[in-house]
């Protein structure tokens, strides 16, 4: 797989932060997506999406070795931190496992749990990523990826 250009990965993103407020089909209003996946987290939580794999599928794929090129080695860690591609997302440690959602910038104290984490499978992941693909081939078509 090979490396997916920066902006391309942070229009992704931009684009999911939108389904965090969008209310339509792809909507991830109060939804709960695991940040990585590892051995751990597929023990306690195999059904739920990693974030990487929800911001793209196929060719669309965001490769690991893509996010540690373009946001470092520690890339999860700009998420809990709130920073760089992390901003916008709010997170919570469950069994020792990050998850981030939506910030939409009402308070929340939720926590995730089966009912609000993104599956794979589940009608918004095919949602989702036709959205962020109809964001992104809109902006190749006006020439905003650099």
């Amino acid at each position: 797989m090979s490396v997916m250009n920066k902006n391309e990965i942070e229009l992704r993103i931009e684009a999911l932060k939108a389904t965090g407020v969008s209310g339509g089909a792809e909507s991830t209003d109060k939804m709960w997506i695991i940040l990585h996946e590892n051995a751990k987290t597929k023990q306690a939580y195999g059904y739920a999406i990693p974030l990487r794999e929800l911001l793209g599928d196929g060719e669309g794929a965001v490769s690991e070795e893509s996010m540690k090129q373009h946001f470092g080695g520690r890339w999860r860690g700009k998420f809990t931190k709130q920073r760089d591609i992390g901003k916008g997302f709010i997170t919570r440690t469950m069994n020792n496992c990050v998850f981030v959602s939506i910030d939409d910038g009402n308070p929340r104290n939720d926590f995730p749990n089966s009912g609000n984490i993104i599956k794979r499978g589940d009608t918004e992941v095919g949602a989702v990523h036709h959205f962020i693909k109809t964001v992104v081939t809109s902006s190749n078509l006006h020439g905003q990826r650099r």
